[in-house]
Formats: C-alpha cells, sequence, structure tokens
C-alpha cells in the first residue's frame, strides 16, 4: 500500500493549476514510497536534488522544517507508561481511563490532532479542533495523509477564519468548545492542542460584544497606530476563552496545553492569546489604551460598556488578578513542544553533517525584512573578509568600518566576534561556515507585486551583497555566497512558496536580462522577478502542517 512522506511531496494546488508535472518518479524512502513531481521550472526539496542548485543549503533548511513537523512533535513529548493506565507529559504522570478530552486551534493542529489520536485514541471521549479553511483538501491534494485523521476519529474537525480573519464558523467552533470543556469534571483530561493562527480560530466575545464589533474594534485599532500587543490585550479582556479563559472553563479537570510556537521568545501569554495562560492585563489597562489612541468615541459601545462594568467589578482582590496566583492554576500544564530553537538546532547537525562549520546566532530575528536582508549581505562580505583575516591587511580599514557598520545595524559586536573566530577557524581546516538564525520579520507594502517576507529578505541580501563587492571583486573572485530564507508554514506570503535561495550571481542574471531587482523590491514583486530571472531559486514544499516562524542560512565557501 502506498503511503506518503509527510510534507517533501511538492504539488499544491496552485501549482497544480498552472502547471504540469515533467517527471513522476517513485522513489523508496524508509520502506514508503514518495511520490517525486518534478516541474518544469520549480524542483521539490528531496533527497534528490542534483537538478537544484545550492542543495546543500536547501538541505539544511528541509532538516529544520522536518524536525518541527506535528506528528514527531507530538510523539516525542507524551506516551504512555508501560501499563497504558498513566500518560506521562515531562516527567507529569496523568491516569487515563476513557476519560481523554481534545481541543485545538491553529495552523498546526490538524497535524497534532492525528499524533494524539494515534497515540491516545483509546483513551479519547471527544474531541473539537478548530483549523483554517481548505486546510484538509489541501494535504489531500498534497499527498499528506498522516495530516488527517482517520474517519472513525472522535475528534471532530471544523473548518473557518477564511483569509485568516474570525468568521461566523470560527465562532460557532468556538461557542462548541466552549460547552466541551465547560462541562467536563476532575477525573477528566484535557488535552489542549495551540499553535500560531490560534486566535483568529477562537473567536468568542463576552456579551453584549458581538463577533462583528470585535472584528469592528480590530479593524479601528490597527489603522490607529495599535501595536500586536495592545490588540492582544483587548482581545484577551473582551473574549471569554482567551487569556487563560479556557483553562478558567475547564477547571476543574486537568488541562495539558501541547504548544508549537511561531512567536518570538515563546511568550506563552501571546500564542493565540494565551487561552490557557494566566492573564495579567486588566480591562483598565484596556481602557487606557483606547484613551491613548484617542479611540473612546470611535469603537462599538457595547465594548466599552463592557470594560467600564469589568472596570467596576474588578478591585485589587478580586478579578482577573486572583486567578493569576493560588492554587487554581495548578490544574495546567503548558508544554512548548515545537519552537524555532528546535528547528535551528536540527539545521544546525545537518549543516555540520553536511561538511559545513555551523553557528546559531539568534533565534528571535526581527525587523523589516528588507533591512534585515542587507544586514546579511553586510554580514557575508564581513564574514568572508574574516576567512585568514589579519591586522596588516591592506584593506583593514574597510573591514573595520564593515564591523561597525554592522553594529549600527543591530549585531552585537560579541556576535561579531563568533563569526569571526568560526570563519578563520574554517580557514585553518579548510571548510565552509554556515550562519544560521531564526524569527520572523515584518514587510512594510507600498506596492502593488506579489511576494513575501523571504523573498524580499533574499532580494535585499542580493542588493547589498552586489553593492559590498562591486568596489571588492577579490570576495566574489575567492568565495561563493549563498543565503537561504523560508518559512517553515511552507508559505511565503499571498504566494505558493516557503522562500527563495540566491548566489552572489542574482543580481548580475537580473542586469544581464535587463531586470531591475531594486525596482521589483520597492513594488513588493520579489515572486515575479524570480519567475523571470531564475524560478529554480524559489523554494516549493507546499503547506507543511506545522509553523515555528523563518530559518535563513548565510554560507560563505572559500574557493
Amino acid at each position: 500500500m502506498t503511503r506518503y512522506l509527510s510534507w517533501l511531496c511538492p504539488v499544491c494546488k496552485f501549482i497544480s493549476q498552472h502547471r504540469q508535472p515533467r517527471v513522476l518518479t517513485h522513489l523508496p524512502v524508509n520502506g514508503l514510497t514518495l511520490n517525486f513531481y518534478k516541474f518544469s521550472s520549480y524542483i521539490s526539496c528531496t533527497k534528490d536534488t542534483s537538478e537544484m542548485a545550492n542543495q546543500d543549503v536547501v538541505s539544511i533548511f528541509s532538516s529544520a522544517v522536518n524536525s518541527v513537523l506535528p506528528h514527531q512533535l507530538i510523539r516525542n513529548h507524551i506516551q504512555l507508561d508501560h501499563n497504558g493506565k498513566n500518560l506521562v507529559i515531562e516527567e507529569q504522570k496523568y491516569k487515563v481511563d476513557n476519560n481523554i478530552y481534545v481541543v485545538g486551534f491553529g495552523k498546526a493542529v490538524l497535524g497534532m490532532a492525528r499524533a494524539v489520536d494515534d497515540t491516545l485514541s483509546q483513551h479519547i471521549v471527544r474531541g473539537i479542533i478548530s483549523v483554517p479553511t481548505g486546510i484538509q483538501q489541501n494535504f489531500r491534494d498534497a499527498g499528506k495523509l498522516d495530516m488527517l485523521l482517520d474517519s472513525n476519529s472522535k475528534i471532530e474537525v471544523r473548518e473557518g477564519s477564511k483569509n485568516n480573519m474570525p468568521d461566523k464558523s470560527s465562532y460557532q467552533t468556538a461557542v462548541r468548545i466552549q460547552d466541551l470543556v465547560s462541562k467536563l469534571k476532575e477525573k477528566d483530561l484535557l488535552i489542549v492542542l495551540i499553535s500560531g493562527g490560534g486566535s483568529a480560530l477562537l473567536p468568542l466575545p463576552i456579551p453584549p460584544v458581538t463577533l462583528e464589533e470585535e472584528l469592528e474594534l480590530t479593524q479601528i485599532m490597527s489603522k490607529n497606530g495599535a501595536t500586536i500587543d495592545e490588540l492582544n490585550i483587548l482581545r484577551k479582556n473582551i473574549e471569554v476563552l482567551k487569556g487563560g479563559g479556557l483553562a478558567k472553563q475547564a477547571f476543574p479537570a486537568k488541562v495539558i496545553a501541547l504548544i508549537v510556537s511561531d512567536v518570538i521568545a515563546d511568550k506563552l501569554e501571546i500564542i493565540s492569546s494565551g487561552p490557557t495562560v494566566a492573564d495579567k492585563s486588566t480591562p483598565q489597562q484596556c481602557l487606557m489604551i483606547l484613551k491613548q489612541l484617542n479611540l473612546q468615541d470611535k469603537i462599538p459601545e457595547s465594548i466599552n460598556t463592557l470594560l467600564i462594568r469589568r472596570t467596576r467589578e474588578t478591585t485589587k482582590s478580586t478579578g482577573s488578578m486572583e486567578y493569576t496566583g493560588g492554587t487554581q492554576w495548578e490544574h495546567v500544564q503548558n508544554v512548548i513542544v515545537g519552537n524555532n530553537k528546535m528547528a535551528l538546532a536540527a539545521a544546525s547537525m545537518k549543516a555540520e553533517q553536511l561538511g559545513f562549520l555551523p553557528i546559531i546566532l539568534s533565534s528571535v530575528l526581527d525587523g523589516e525584512a528588507s533591512k534585515v536582508g542587507v544586514m546579511f549581505g553586510m554580514l557575508a562580505r564581513y564574514a568572508a573578509l574574516s576567512f585568514g583575516y589579519k591586522v596588516s591587511n591592506p584593506k583593514s580599514s574597510d573591514y573595520v568600518q564593515l564591523e561597525l557598520d554592522l553594529v549600527t545595524k543591530g549585531v552585537p559586536k560579541k556576535t561579531l566576534k563568533k563569526v569571526v573566530a568560526l570563519a578563520q577557524h574554517a580557514y585553518n581546516i579548510k571548510k565552509p561556515i554556515c550562519i544560521l538564525t531564526g524569527g520572523e520579520t515584518t514587510v512594510q507594502v507600498k506596492g502593488s507585486g506579489i511576494g513575501g517576507r523571504n523573498q524580499e529578505m533574499v532580494v535585499a541580501c542580493a542588493l547589498e551583497v552586489d553593492k559590498q563587492c562591486r568596489n571588492d571583486t577579490s570576495v566574489l573572485a575567492n568565495f561563493d555566497l549563498i543565503f537561504l530564507s523560508g518559512g517553515t508554514d511552507g508559505i511565503d506570503g499571498p504566494t505558493p512558496v516557503a522562500g527563495a535561495v540566491i548566489d552572489q550571481t542574482f543580481i548580475q542574471k537580473c542586469n544581464d536580462n535587463n531586470m531591475d531587482a531594486l525596482t521589483y523590491l520597492r513594488n513588493n514583486d520579489t515572486f515575479n522577478l524570480f519567475g523571470k530571472i531564475s524560478e529554480e531559486c524559489l523554494i516549493l514544499i507546499g503547506h507543511t502542517g506545522t509553523n515555528v516562524m523563518d530559518i535563513q542560512a548565510l554560507v560563505i565557501k572559500s574557493k
């Protein structure tokens, strides 16, 4: 019987509608059969990558994604003891006897639920998960059948939040989840599956606020300069299940939250607005935020009414603050099962296996994507110049200035010292280096093109490498520079690709084809730029079923 590897099959709906596969090969891998499609331009990230340039770097990225697929993450963290009567999670034991309930919400929870069901199905009584519209069909189309629940599963799958916005379907699912958890008893065990995108998939405003009014609040605050943190504070104070609300509803049942983090520094209160985490924000704080933004008279009256009422009800010894301490959270165990650090560790291990000297510089990379790309372009030349660098080098003043410029860009001096030490060691043992980072950047959309933050970062890096090396051809003459940035969810913005990978020749290719890469970047049209110059730079893996933000890999290899 043919089975499919989880994410390596590159067929996605977008591509299948626009391109016909050139070759279909059946590759046996570890006893499984992989359907391997090669499109005329897009080449998948499989073990057979001889046709794809920069295959080692793509393989490093592939290893990072594979390490945080939901199946393995869940199985690494949950297991039954030898007699099958206790569930063991991080050394904590829970008695199981047909008493497990499952709820979940987020872009990765479908695969997480499948893994939980595979391990605990005999003890599951009922479950409900809220997942993005169309995700089940996407996985069927891609052959990722191991991401789907069996037809006889007791876990109900409900789709909603089209375009990543709360809607009537996700609201109805949230109502059903509240109904399920609020009826649990002390003997029951609730497993909560949480991943990025869960906030939009669990909307349940506190009456008299309606879903439409909450959406109006979000739009008004966004247009008036509110930060994402300020939006989350409001959401947690006007909704039933966010800000620890779900855990409160489930009391006295024991709650185990298995969380795939898609936020910088794994802040539990931010991931899906912290439904199982004690919330320290208050209704008074919400009113202050609205006052500072001068929005008290612009938002729906029901929200003002609710916040004022809750403020009056809350005193220093009551309300949400009371629930943050004492024994009332002892029934909750929050466990990060997957994050960017895990993906980077796997990438580093793969890089070492491939003969690179790897270094992980950061898992909390943020900022504007094109500006971060410029930083990587500068870092590429800096690292190249550090190979066998000596102070007597005639270009030492240029080297020192480059270092100062990087520090100005926000790269700590101690980080640069690590890069220098790595490059000098690589020079001595004649190995290439691989600089790894992770995190999530943003894009200021000013143009009308198509692209994503990872593709923008890569093009910006290529432009900066070209700029840095224009007056110093020694770098291009003596080194190969390769840069990759990709999203672990497999999707970069409104495009079908995860990101892109380039080498130092990319801008020259643009120039040879009379394409101005800077113009495309300013128009947020990097996807079409790659399509016209070299589609093989694009990384096509389809929806992976996970999301721990993005991964970058910068390779410097002496020729």
